[in-house]
Parts: C-alpha cells; structure tokens; sequence
C-alpha cells in the first residue's frame, strides 16, 4: 500500500512515506511471521487493548514502542486495538500515526486482511469520506464489517442513494446483511422516503430472522415513521419483543413529525409506566408535542422531569424547553430557560426574539438582537424574518430597511422566507412599490411569497393590484 492522501489531516505535515532509518521487520522475520503463531508478549497485549478501552490512547502507543524496542513480535491485533481505540475517542490524528507505523513495517502489516478493515472502520467512523472510500475501493476481501462501515459513512454524509446502492451490491456478490448493515439501509430509506425500498429491506430482515434484533427493530420503526407509515411503525413497536430507549424515542419522534402530537404524548406516558429511563431525546420530541398541543401543564411536567433528571440545558433540550414556553406564551418562564441554557446556538436565541416578537413585545425582541451581535453571533434567514415580522406589525419602516441591509450584505435577501418577510414588511408599511420591487428581483418566487404578496394587497383593499398578480 502506497501514501495515502491525507489533505484531510489535521496535521499538514503528515506522512505515509517510508523512512529508511524507521523500524522495520527484516524478512526473515516476515517469513517466520508468515508462518508460525505470533506470541506477543501476552501482559502488553492485555494492558495496550485494557488503555485503549479507557480511552489512554497515548499510553497505548508508548507500550506498543517498548514491544518494537524489546524485538517482541507485534501481530495484527495489536494495531487493531489501536485503531479500535482511536474509533472510540474518534480521534484521527493519533489513527493516521498508527497508520503510518502500519505501513512503514511492511505489507505484510498493510496487506494484512485484519487490519485493512480495521483502517477501513477507523477513517469511516472519522467521517473520512475520500480516504474511507479509497481504502474500501483497494479491499481484497470485503467483510460484512467493511460494508457495514461504508454503508454507514455513506448514510452519515446525506450520501443516501449510495449507501442503498453499496447495500444492493453486498447482496448480489452473496454476502448476507447483518444487524449493523440493515440499519443503515433502512436510515438510507427513511431519508430518502422511499417506503418500498424500505418494505423490501423489512421482508429481507425477516427472512434473516434480523427483525428480532432491537436495533433492526427501532430502525424499522424510524423508517416507517419518517416516511408517514405510522400505522405499521405502530405495529412494528408493538410486535418488539424488548424496546430500548431508541426504539421509544422513534415512535414519539415519529408521531411528532407526522403530526400526531397527543399520540406522542401517550407513548411518553406508556414509557413513563414500563420505566424506562427517558434521553434527551425522548423530552425533546413530548416538548415538542407539548408546545403544538399548547398542553402547558405536560410541558412543564416535561421541563420537571428534565430537571430531576440532571439533564443540562444543552443546545437540544435546552431549545425544546425555550420552544414550548415560547409557543404558550410564558415569556418569564423562556427567559428564564433561556439564562440557565449551558450552550446558545443560532437556534435559542431565534426562539427567544420569535418569542418577544409573537407576544408583541418588539422593543425586546430588538434588544435580543442587538445582544445577539454582541455574543459575535450571525443573523440567519429565521432571525431576519422574526426582526420582519415585528417591523410590519409597527409598521417600523427604518427598522425593517436595517434589516433587509442586512440581508442585502450577507446574501439571505433570495431565501424564501427572508423575501416574504421584507415583502410583506414593505407591503404593511405602506411601501406598495418597494414591496413590488422585492417581488420581481426574486428568482424563485415560491407559492409563500405569491401568497405574501396577494394576501397583503388583499388586505390593504387594492383589488386592482391584486388582480393584476
């Protein structure tokens, strides 16, 4: 195996090339290794794979430094638990060191079955897609493991298609799909809404017997729920044997974004019973429900149980939390969540000012913006519409030109939303013209933006106007 090419690499001046004065086995002892049994010393191999399951990737790698200086024969597991290590802290740099130790003591090492998919698995896990695909592109013999890392990658990446496509060839050439890669076929089809795909993997699981696993199980809820199926996602849960907290989580999320937000609220409850222990996750998807139910007092429940939980208002539970009372209307209690949040994202401080902004409290929505600024934080295409939205309901014509600079000068002015909002601005200040002039420089006008248009010159009583559109 030659270099790779590693322009990914966190460290420029990484290298695969061979150096002649690095430790190399002589050929003698790749004949011998060839053939005989390898015999590590058998307290290094045991303490190597103890440090890397801790994490002590580091220490791992002095050790494997003191078996080459002492002239103790390495096998491939060694460099196995390596890699598997760094696939657990997902760390890519010290894997592209291993890496280079690998290959610089020959092919017997770098050719080796073992350890090309285990190369394989680590550079996947890393999300390095060139490098992952290369090496899976140079496999000799492609396991169930290797598929089930490339399948996997491809899904991450939004590579959808080819990840059902990777699944489709593992089948023809006679391997048979596992409990690893089925997941990832039936994510693939989930994203991609294609429920009869997804039913043909469901038949090819039951045929394997797979559907008894748990995590094919869940997949298959996911699947059904993201593509509207909620009748056989339903029976599909029904039917598991053993649920875990993924397998609950789908159903809720699955009727949250299907719609059916009081049945989502009556899974969370049947969880609650069966007493299994609820993630962030599973509070996120009943706030959710919650907030589109306006059920305040289960949000709050809600909110209790992520406080007696120990849960941190992180970017994901802490915005779900923010959305419910923003979307009931308890702006004390959102500021409050707010404050206490341990991480703001974009999306928190878009709650917040949408929040000011429902409740007709515009002053402090500007306010939120400006400390937005002052956070370094960047507008989006949902804060402009927010700072819109409150410009035409004041009819703050100065205001809402400041925002529509804004998105002039960071390119958002062609988001749909982004158009409607200055257009509809325009329209409700009385900037019939400026409106019109928004509406024709946009490209992709979408039925939102037609209907902004018409819905405001409706309001305003200009029937000419609005015939003529």
């Amino acid at each position: 195996m030659g270099s790779l090419p590693f322009h990914t690499s966190p460290n420029p001046n990484f290298s695969l090339s061979k150096s002649s004065n690095s430790h190399k086995f002589s050929q003698t002892h790749v004949s011998k290794l060839q053939f005989q049994r390898f015999s590590p010393h058998k307290s290094y191999v045991h303490l190597i794979s103890s440090l890397c399951k801790q994490g002590q990737i580091q220490a791992a790698l002095d050790l494997l430094t003191q078996m080459e200086l002492q002239s103790l024969l390495i096998g491939p597991q060694v460099y196995g638990e390596l890699l598997q290590g760094c696939v657990y802290e997902r760390d890519l740099y010290t894997g592209q060191q291993i890496h280079a130790r690998i290959i610089k003591n020959g092919d017997f090492f770098s050719r080796n079955e073992y350890i090309e998919t285990k190369l394989l698995v680590f550079y996947a896990k890393c999300d390095c897609f060139e490098i992952a695909n290369s090496l899976f592109g140079r496999l000799r013999v492609k396991n169930v493991f290797s598929w089930a890392a490339i399948t996997g990658l491809h899904c991450r990446m939004g590579f959808h298609e080819d990840a059902l496509m990777c699944f489709c060839e593992m089948i023809d050439i006679g391997l048979s799909a596992d409990n690893f890669v089925v997941p990832n076929a039936l994510k693939a089809c989930g994203a991609l809404h294609w429920i009869n795909f997804g039913r043909g993997v469901h038949g090819y699981a039951l045929k394997l017997g797979l559907d008894r696993c748990v995590f094919v199980s869940s997949s298959l809820v996911d699947m059904y729920g993201k593509c509207g199926f909620l009748e056989d996602a339903r029976q599909v849960f029904e039917n598991m044997p053993q649920k875990n907290v993924v397998t609950w989580n789908s159903m809720i999320v699955g009727y949250v974004q299907n719609g059916f937000h009081q049945e989502a609220i009556e899974v969370f409850y049947d969880m609650r019973l069966e007493d299994v222990e609820q993630s962030r996750v599973t509070l996120s998807g009943f706030l959710s429900a919650a907030a589109n139910l306006g059920a305040i007092e289960e949000g709050k429940q809600g909110h209790a149980i992520a406080i007696i939980g120990g849960f941190e208002l992180d970017n994901i539970l802490g915005s779900s939390i923010l959305n419910f009372y923003s979307k009931v209307g308890l702006i004390e209690d959102a500021e409050l969540v707010f404050s206490r949040m341990v991480e703001k994202d974009v999306v928190s401080w878009n709650l917040l000012i949408s929040c000011f902004v429902h409740c007709e409290q515009i002053e402090r929505a500007v306010d939120m913006c400006h400390l937005m600024r002052l956070e370094n934080m960047k507008f989006d295409s949902v804060t402009i519409a927010s700072i819109l939205s409150a410009c035409a309901n004041t009819k703050n014509i100065k205001l809402g030109k400041e925002g529509h600079c804004y998105s002039i000068r960071n390119n958002l002015e062609s988001d749909a939303i982004v158009a409607s909002g200055i257009t509809h601005m325009y329209v409700k200040c009385e900037r019939i013209s400026d409106a019109r002039v928004v509406f024709n420089s946009t490209i992709n006008k979408d039925l939102t933006l037609w209907n902004t248009l018409l819905t405001s010159y409706a309001e305003l009583g200009l029937v000419g106007e609005t015939l003529r559109l």
